[in-house]
């Protein structure tokens, strides 16, 4: 990250999010990669739990 902290990045494609489906986040923690990630995924009518 540009202030030269630790950052986390989740990238995710293909499978059930389409084949030119593609989701980046960059965030501070893990947790709020992950947060991003089932928010994401939740809008697109996925659930990692079901």
């Amino acid at each position: 990250m540009v202030e030269r902290r630790a950052a986390w990045m989740v990238v995710v494609s293909g499978g059930p999010l389409g084949e030119d489906s593609f989701f980046r986040a960059d965030l501070a923690t893990a947790d709020a990669c992950l947060d991003s990630l089932l928010a994401h995924l939740e809008s697109k009518g996925l659930s990692p739990f079901a």
